[in-house]
């Protein structure tokens, strides 16, 4: 559907509006002229308070249409959202030595985002591993003469408590050496880098912003009306501002409502492996969230009544017209889809704007017959 209900609506009003206040200006000029010829304002004659043309019968034409089911779309507005953005911080402070990606680059989780100086700590990590090594061997020999009854238990024990605490030293060390090493945390792309060869990096500050962008969310608010029509899993579409639609499922429907706007969260999620589609750009959540009866016609034969409500005139077997309260539902390239009439209807297509509720017709039906 590619006009707005809202927009087809505001449409329709001011088309019936206009041909509503151009039949009341010919209504007026009929009957100020039998005033004129009966010598009475708007009268007959014979005064009787009858004009001539509420007792003729006015010629229409009609036709008979059949409700049929139709789905209805929910439309939401909202935009497009990487399913995952993070920007990754330093957990050591150093110099940044190392650069290898640029940004807009595809990055593989692991790589290389932004590499820190060293320094000490190599030398450190080295002094670990040499104190390791020592606590080991005294630690073995512990064990040895502990088994021959030369040394205690309690000794034992402490050469061993003093080899586990060498261990955890150098697995600290080289944890910290890790650090040096800023990598992707999972694969995206650099979408933003905030530092340059030369700056130092202190503990917590960022190196790099990673997005995942497949797949990439279209995201939108839903109304409290229409909440309960969606599902988790449900296929739908997103309509890209470029007019481009692309097919995805409903990942998410928030349970709590927005405080300001009573509104729940839509998430839509869409393959994008090539990541073209980028984040943040407008979109539109298509859903067909239920099949409805509907009648499928033209916007022309929609009319206002005296309360300003958009319906249609009918007619019945006593050829009688009647005004029919209708809804638009949507909208399509062959008409517009309208509830609130029976299966079966008999709806004036011609003539419909001279013709008040409650006056008989001349009925002239067309040769279409029944529309489906």
């Amino acid at each position: 559907m590619t006009i707005k209900r809202s927009y087809v609506l505001a449409t329709v009003i001011a088309l019936v509006l206009g041909v509503w206040i151009l039949s009341g200006q010919f209504g007026t000029t009929t009957d100020s002229a039998n005033g004129d010829e009966a010598g009475l304002p708007g009268g007959t004659a014979d005064g009787a308070g009858l004009t001539e043309d509420a007792a003729e019968i006015q010629s229409v034409r009609a036709r008979v249409f059949e409700a049929r089911p139709v789905s209805r779309d929910i439309i939401i507005r909202g935009r497009t959202e990487p399913v995952r953005a993070v920007e990754v911080r330093a957990e050591t402070s150093g110099t940044v030595t190392k650069l290898p990606v640029e940004k807009g680059e595809y990055v593989s989780r692991g790589d290389l985002l932004c590499g820190l100086s060293v320094n000490a700590r190599g030398a450190r990590l080295a002094e670990a591993k040499a104190l390791r090594e020592q606590r080991w061997l005294q630690y073995d020999a512990s064990q040895k003469l502990a088994a021959k009854g030369h040394r205690s238990e309690t000794q034992a024990a402490a050469d061993k408590a003093a080899y586990d605490a060498a261990v955890a030293q150098v697995r600290q060390m080289e944890v910290e050496m890790s650090y040096t090493r800023i990598k992707a945390p999972f694969d995206g792309v650099l979408d933003d880098r905030f530092v340059e060869i030369g700056d130092f990096l202190s503990v917590s500050q960022p190196c790099a912003t990673v997005v995942d962008l497949d797949p990439i969310l279209v995201v939108g608010q839903v109304s409290e009306r229409d909440v309960d029509k969606l599902s988790m899993g449900s296929v739908g579409k997103a309509r890209l501002i470029s007019g481009k639609t692309l097919e995805g499922v409903v990942r998410f429907i928030a349970k709590t409502a927005e405080q300001e706007t009573r509104t729940f969260r839509v998430e839509l999620a869409v393959p994008n492996k090539d990541n073209s589609l980028p984040a943040g750009i407008t979109a539109e959540i298509i859903v067909a969230a239920e099949a409805v009866t509907a009648h499928l016609m033209s916007p022309a034969f929609l009319v206002l009544n005296d309360k300003g409500a958009i319906g249609v005139r009918t007619v019945g077997a006593d050829n009688i017209a009647t005004f029919q309260e209708v809804s638009i539902l949507e909208d399509s390239n062959d008409g517009v889809w309208v509830g609130g009439l029976p299966e079966k209807a008999t709806v004036i297509t011609v003539g419909q704007e001279f013709v008040r509720d409650g006056q008989p017709v001349d009925v002239t039906m067309e040769s279409d017959g029944v529309q489906s």
